[in-house]
This record gives C-alpha cells, structure tokens and sequence, in this order.
C-alpha cells in the first residue's frame, strides 16, 4: 500500500473516530444532566427511583482484588494485550473483569446496601502491571490521603493465567495459582512465564471506610437484615444510570462536564478534519 493510500484511510478512520467521539459526548452530557438535576440526600430519607447519596463503604464480607490481593467489596481489572504493529506495537483493550459483593454505604443519617453490579466504576486505582515484566503502581490517594492496603504479591506467571482466563471468559472469582492454572489446563489454555501474549492490567477497587458518591436506582431489599435494612440500591431498568465514584458530586460533575465538550467539541473538529482532507485529496474541495 502506498503512502498516500495509508493517509487516505488513516483519514478516514479519523473521520470515524470523530463521529464516535461526538455521539459519545452526548451521552456523557446526559449522564452529566442526570446527575446534576439528582440531588444528594441523607440515606435515611431517599424514595424509590433514582437517588444519590454519599457515605463510607461498611460491611463484613470482603474480597481479595486479582492484581494485589487487596481486601475490598468490589474490584474492576482493565485487562490490555500488547499487539505487533509497523511502528512496534501498541496496548489494545481486551476485556474488563469486575466482580465483588455487597456492601453497605452509610452516612451520619442511615445505611443502605449496594449492589455494584452493573456500575459505572471510577475508582482509586490501586496498580498497574504489566507482565512483560514493567510494574508501575499508581499509588492515588483516597480522600482520607491513605494508600490502600495491598496483600501478598501476585507473581507474573499468575497474572498471565489470571488475563488469559479473563480473556477467554473463564476467569474465576479467586487467583489461586494451583486452582487457576488447573483450570486453565482443562480448558485447554496453556500458560509459562515464556508465554507470547503480554498483558496490562490496571486494578481499581471499592476500598473499606472510603467515601464514595453513588448514583442508582433504590429498590426494596429482598432480604432485609432489620426495619433499617429495607432498601438496596441497584442499576435500574428503566434508569440504567449506576454511577459509584470515590470523587464528591462537585468533582465528578465537573469532569463529567468536561468530557463531555471535550468529546463533543474534538470529536466534531476531528471529523470536519478528516473529512475536509479526504474531500480535498479527491479534488471535490
């Protein structure tokens, strides 16, 4: 392929990428009216239907994250493969595993349980590993300006079984490496330190006592501990918007808003971009 032939697709492809940006934008300026328009109320006071509300993570039953093995009530893993191109190679997104169990947020007024799954997660981000050998531990801080705790180390042989079970739809709740590779094998996957395929893994987690901002949809709890325990928030059906974030209403508001014109307004300059690019190397501009 020529030179000229890879600019005419990549334009086009620049075309398309703007397009998407754009439509995207205003999705994320829905999610942000959403949230604008939804007021934060004390747990004890909130009706069915969509609330948001903003407490500490509390309850019993904790997890171990993949990645870190860091006690929490629900994780999420950007799983990324390492893919061959002219220019080297790239990080391309694969899969997302997230998994966890419910917990309760509380406020100064009540509790309420959650169940997180479904969410949209913007979580402190605990690390990210890269399996070709590079670790980079982000380190973010929660609101508290403490570091979550992490477990024992997770080997990199381990977190190439625990991408490709991710990857191949098998993953299992537990990164045993035993239980997992055993797994694996019987699926018919093999997996070495010596193994081709090179992974990223980004981790965030829902972190006990940290205060999150939650906006779902409040049902009744099916199976309330106590008079206090009736309701449980969800992802609706009607309202699908299930937002947990570790930011206050103010900060997420803003960096909805900003992403949403940033999406909007480079999408739209990228797509007139490329299309005007494209027009003027067919001779129609």
């Amino acid at each position: 392929m020529s030179s000229g032939s890879d600019v005419d697709v990549w334009a086009a492809v620049g075309f398309g990428a703007g397009l998407f940006w754009f439509f995207q934008g205003f999705k994320v300026y829905r999610k942000y009216r959403i949230l604008a328009d939804t007021p934060e109320m004390p747990i004890h006071s909130i009706p069915m239907g969509l609330v948001e509300i903003h407490g500490k993570a509390k309850g019993e039953q904790l997890v171990p994250s993949p990645v870190t093995k860091t006690p929490c009530f629900h994780y999420k893993v950007d799983v990324e493969r390492w893919v061959r191109d002219k220019r080297g190679g790239h990080w391309s997104h694969a899969k997302t595993d997230a998994n966890g169990v419910r917990f309760y947020l509380e406020d100064g007024s009540g509790k309420v349980l959650v169940d997180a799954r479904g969410a949209e997660l913007d979580l402190i981000q605990t690390t990210r590993r890269d399996t070709g050998g590079g670790l980079s531990v982000s380190g973010l801080f929660g609101r508290s300006g403490s570091a979550p705790a992490t477990g024992a180390p997770v080997s990199t042989s381990d977190l190439v079984a625990y991408a490709e079970s991710v990857v191949s739809g098998s993953s299992s709740f537990s990164l045993d490496a035993g239980s997992l590779l055993s797994g694996l094998a019987r699926s018919g996957l093999t997996v070495g330190t010596g193994s081709s395929n090179r992974y990223r893994l980004t981790e965030y987690c829902i972190l006990p006592d940290h205060w999150y901002d939650i906006t779902g949809t409040c049902t009744e709890n099916p199976q309330p501990q106590d008079d206090h325990d009736r309701n449980l928030i969800v992802k609706g059906q009607n309202e699908p918007t299930f937002l947990i974030s570790w930011r206050s209403e103010k900060d997420l508001e803003s960096s909805l808003r900003s992403r949403a014109l940033l999406h909007i307004f480079g999408g739209a300059v990228l797509s007139v971009a490329a299309l005007a690019f494209l027009l003027f190397r067919f001779g129609w501009l």
